[in-house]
């Protein structure tokens, strides 16, 4: 048997249904809006973060380009061409890690704070357990972000 609601009742009953979705949706945060202070966004666009086992590095750095100049530099620490120009409105920091003699180390970037006139970078590092089988060759990790400009003096943290 089909059951009828009254005219009135199907957008009453569409909107009801909508409520949870909608407010669901509202709640996301999205851009550089982040209620926990974050100034990455909470899903990293595409052609925003590069990470790789192998780059020029000759050591431990950490790289904040915000000109065109320090962008072509961080660039040429990878040892790759700049895979385009730094966009307007944004800036860049990287994390170096240096050599290793193994592979199975890796450095992400996943947190930027202001905080008063520091700008704290939060990144973790992979390192392979003990007991992890791990390739032979030299490795050199890297992890670049790209990010909307933001003023302080930039202060990296190894997070846990």
């Amino acid at each position: 048997m089909r059951r009828s609601f009254p005219l009135a009742a199907g957008p009453l009953l569409g909107a009801l249904l909508l409520a949870p979705a909608l407010l669901t949706l509202s709640a996301c945060q999205t851009g550089n809006d982040r209620a926990d202070g974050n100034l990455l966004p909470a899903q990293a666009e595409a052609g925003t973060v590069w990470q790789g086992d192998h780059s020029s590095a000759a050591e431990r750095a950490y790289v904040v380009a915000r000109d065109s100049a320090e962008w072509t530099a961080l660039w040429a620490r990878v040892g790759e061409p700049a895979p385009a120009g730094l966009p307007g409105g944004r800036m860049a920091v990287a994390v170096f890690l240096g050599p290793r003699d193994t592979a199975g180390y890796g450095v992400t970037i996943d947190s930027v704070r202001q905080a008063g006139a520091d700008l704290i970078v939060g990144y973790r590092e992979t390192v392979p357990g003990p007991a992890q089988a791990v390739a032979l060759n030299r490795t050199s990790p890297y992890a670049v972000r790209l990010m909307p400009s933001a003023a302080g003096t930039p202060k990296f943290v190894r997070g846990k």
